[in-house]
């Protein structure tokens, strides 16, 4: 926990993996498979039990690349009310890609669901770790 507590003075957010590790590792990541692409995808939360930025940062990781090149990567900043979202980092991946990726991975809305939940965990927890 005292790496979770230096990001947190720092205003970094953290991966919800690290706060709450899934025993088996089976479910650190989230998986999509978008038109022959497999993503990995990271959840990280603010964790300042005064901040009400209601967001959640994803970082998408594409797992297989073709041609033995270097896993590409993009990063966006996702609004927990599905207002949408930022792009942090695009990596080699369009404007377009990104939004239809993230069209895709939300469509359905159990994700948000999912991350809002996770959110309120990571809010909880981080009380917790402060008293």
């Amino acid at each position: 926990m005292n790496a979770v507590l230096k990001k947190m003075v720092k205003g970094i957010t953290v991966c919800y993996s690290e706060v709450f590790p899934d025993p088996d590792q089976n479910n650190d990541y989230f998986h999509l498979n978008y038109i022959g692409k497999l993503f990995l995808i990271a959840d990280s939360y603010c964790m300042n039990p005064d901040c009400t930025c209601q967001e959640a940062v994803l970082n998408f990781v594409q797992a297989y690349p073709k041609d033995g090149t270097k896993a590409d990567s993009f990063m966006i900043r996702l609004k927990l009310n599905g207002r949408g979202y930022k792009i942090h980092d695009r990596g080699r991946f369009s404007k377009r890609e990104i939004q239809a990726i993230v069209m895709y991975f939300t469509a359905d809305g159990t994700f948000l669901e999912l991350f809002n939940e996770r959110y309120n965990e990571m809010k909880e927890k981080a009380k917790e770790i402060l008293n």
